[in-house]
Order: structure tokens, then C-alpha cells, then sequence
């Protein structure tokens, strides 16, 4: 009986090293890319927002301990980035930006 709840603990458990390894191979894969490819190579616009948010996700999924919050964290940040990008990122679409996230964190946690 001890054997099977404490092989069912061991299942639940999280192991964050492999999680931290990954995270930290995708940001230095994005500061690669951000210092030695050309901005104007083919597909280096769509590379760096890729990179991005995979990067945005791993991080913010492990400080939150939760891929939810994680998830709507950098989804949030890679908007407002690529609102940025197109020269129409200001504070305005900011705080409405993460207005709206907070609205859908409150939304998932009260349901």
C-alpha cells in the first residue's frame, strides 16, 4: 500500500531542471539570433517572435509554477511586442492589453 501511494507521488512530481534547461537553451538561441543574423534575412522576423514566445512561455510558466498563467503572461507580452514591432506600441495598448489578461486569469480562476 505505501509502495503505490509513494510511486504515485513520485509520478506527480514535477521535475523543473529539465524545464530550466530548455528555457535557458531558447533564450540564448534568441540572443544568438538577435546578435549575429541580419535583420533583414528571410524568415528572421517570424524566427525572433517564435523564439519569443517559446521563450516568454517556458520563463513565465516557471515562475508562476502554473502554464495557464504562463501561457497568458507571454501571450500578453508577445502581442504588446509585436504591436511594438508594427510602431503601434504605447502605453495605452499596454494597460489595456494587460487589462484584458488579468480579466481572463480572474475569469479561468473564479469558473
Amino acid at each position: 500500500m505505501r509502495k503505490e501511494i509513494r510511486k504515485q507521488q513520485i509520478l506527480k512530481r514535477k521535475n523543473f531542471f529539465p524545464t530550466l534547461l530548455v528555457t535557458l537553451m531558447l533564450w540564448m538561441s534568441l540572443g544568438g539570433l538577435v546578435y549575429f543574423v541580419d535583420p533583414g534575412a528571410f524568415a528572421a522576423v517570424v524566427l525572433f517572435f517564435a523564439l519569443l514566445a517559446l521563450s516568454l512561455l517556458f520563463t513565465f510558466s516557471l515562475i508562476f509554477a502554473n502554464s495557464r498563467r504562463g501561457l497568458i503572461t507571454s501571450l500578453s507580452l508577445l502581442l504588446f511586442s509585436f504591436l511594438a514591432y508594427l510602431g503601434v506600441g504605447n502605453i495605452l495598448n499596454f494597460i489595456l492589453i494587460v487589462a484584458i489578461a488579468v480579466t481572463i486569469e480572474l475569469y479561468f480562476t473564479l469558473k
